[in-house]
Parts: C-alpha cells; structure tokens; sequence
C-alpha cells in the first residue's frame, strides 16, 4: 500500500476543522434564553432588583419602543415559551397574549400582574379630590402600577413567584426586595409630607396632561387631579386648525403655563398648542412618565422605577412652586 504523504499531513487539519465546526454548532443550538420575561418596564424593573445576578431578566418590548404600538414576533414567543417565568401586564394591556394557559411553555409561570395587588384607600377624598367617571375610573384601574403604593404589592408578588424557581436563593431575594420597597417607601412619604404641609396648600391642585390619562391613579394617592385636556386625541398627531383653537381655548381656560406629556411620544399636539400661546405667555412642557417602557439611553445608565418616580415628584413640585408666583 502507498501512502500519498500530502493526503495524509491533510487528514489532521481536516479532522480539526470538523472539530472546530461541530463545536460551533453545538454552541449555536445550546443558546441561552432569559429566565424571567416581563411585557412592560415595571415588572421587568422589579424582578431585576430582585434577581440581583441569580437570574436573568429580559425586557420583552426594546427599550425607546411606545409599547402600544408594538407588536410580537415569533422569536418572542419562542423566549417566553423557553423562559422560566413570564410576568405580564394584564390581557387588556398584553391583548395580543390570548389564552394565557398555553402562551407558555411547559415549564413556565405565567403571572398575570393585574390580578396581584389590592387597592389601597385613598387618603383623601372631596373636595381635594375630584369625582371621577366611569372613563376615567378603567383608566386608573388600567395603570394600576403608578400608584407606588401599588408597586410595593407587586413586588412582594413577584418575589413569592420568583422565589419558587430557585428556593436556596431566597434570603438573598427577600434581603433585596425589601430594601427596594424601602426606597420607594421612602420616595412616596416624603411626597405626602411635602403636600400635607403649609396646611396642605397644594392640595387638590389640577396638573393638566397632554395624552392619554395613565396618571390618574398615581395622582390621586397624593391629593392631586390629574387631568387629561384630549384623551381620546393621539398626542403625536397633527392638529387640523379647528382642533388647534379648541386646545388651545381649553388650555387657556384652564389657567394653566404648564402642560404635561408623555414618555416616548413626540409631542406635536402639545407643541403647537406651545406655539400658538407663545404670543401671549409661555407655555412650558415637563414629562409625567407613566412607566411603561423607558428611553434607550434610560435603559443603557439602569435607570429604575424609583428613579422615574423620583422625576415625576420632582417636575411636580417645580410646577406647584411656580405656579404660586403666577
């Protein structure tokens, strides 16, 4: 038998490449999906502080995306299906989920948010707080999770849920639980402080918002009116000149040199209204965020709920102030 040398010195090589291109596939069908997937900011925010680095956590809608208008693929699916825990919002929120007994997989605790926190009285009630109708009653009950005292609930649900996936981490998670509670805790109380005091002069103020209601619920556990000037109008649309004079007019009538606005949508609504008073005085606009998703750059410097609840407070406090000197 001869042996051709140069096949020979191929064989090793050849043998390694195999090698190196079996490894690679191997690694490509052994990847790696979240453990825990959450729909919106809130719940993706708490199970992060709790996870610490015991569990990875996944935003379900990228960062920067208006939640309402996105819509799920099939790789999403797949992940939630793969994932350990998956927190959604509630169905009327999360509607394209359906049937929440076969959205995931096997293995996998499908938690419904809605259904894990029990409102809290409020403190205070008329004429501080104006009555609501049944429209803006759902929209409270809807944004459930803004009202911090909500938020504390949810937290301790996730917990309990999280705590079944890995039982031996459990004085880790609670240890970090609580103190996240305590710094939203100690967010929230400062603010009723701060409007019970001067004989609670700023109590049942009207913050006027330029989209739709989500801050109602949050707005009333301080003894605030927060109230929507076009919910039915989306604020990122073009104003026809007629609904321009009627903005307008309701803004003027209402007294107000402030305008809130919503998170990741692009103000045209409450810009031209802007424009159109600017001739008389000055209207300024400051972010109320609702929390249902956060800014990329929000996202890559960890901002968190408690940071956004901070925001909120501190752009509040900054038009109460002001608007005693106007």
């Amino acid at each position: 038998m001869i042996c051709n040398k140069e096949n020979y010195m191929k064989k090793p090589f050849t043998l390694f490449f195999i090698l190196i291109f079996t490894i690679v596939l191997a690694s490509c069908g052994a990847k790696e999906y979240p453990d825990i997937i959450a729909t919106m900011f809130p719940q993706y925010d708490f199970a992060k502080q709790i996870a610490g680095d015991d569990f990875k956590v996944s935003l379900l809608v990228p960062p920067g995306t208006e939640i309402h208008e996105y819509e799920v693929t099939s790789q999403d699916m797949v992940k939630i299906k793969k994932s350990k825990l998956f927190i959604f919002t509630s169905l009327e929120i999360d509607n394209w989920i359906g049937d929440v007994n076969t959205i995931g997989g096997d293995d996998t605790i499908v938690m419904n948010l809605s259904e894990h926190y029990t409102r809290v009285p409020l403190t205070y009630a008329e004429p501080i707080l104006i009555p609501l109708d049944e429209e803006a009653i759902h929209a409270n009950t809807l944004h459930f999770w803004t009202d911090p005292a909500n938020a504390v609930q949810l937290i301790e649900a996730i917990l309990e849920q999280m705590i079944t996936l890995d039982p031996s981490k459990e004085d880790e998670m609670r240890v970090r639980a609580q103190n996240y509670i305590s710094q939203i805790n100690e967010s929230s109380n400062d603010f009723t402080d701060f409007m019970d005091e001067g004989s609670g002069m700023f109590l049942g103020s009207i913050l006027y918002f330029a989209g739709h209601n989500a801050l109602g619920s949050f707005g009333q556990r301080y003894g605030l009116n927060i109230i929507s000037l076009f919910e039915d109008f989306k604020p990122d649309a073009d104003l026809t000149s007629n609904e321009l004079i009627i903005f307008t007019n309701l803004v003027k009538n209402a007294g107000t040199h402030f305008l809130f606005i919503e998170e990741l949508v692009e103000p045209k609504a409450a810009r031209a209204i802007q424009l159109e008073l600017s001739v008389k005085y000055q209207l300024n606009l400051l972010e109320l965020h609702g929390y249902h998703n956060v800014s990329v750059e929000d996202f890559e410097q960890g901002v968190s709920y408690k940071d956004l609840l901070d925001r909120n407070i501190t752009n509040i406090k900054q038009v109460l102030f002001e608007s005693t000197l106007l």
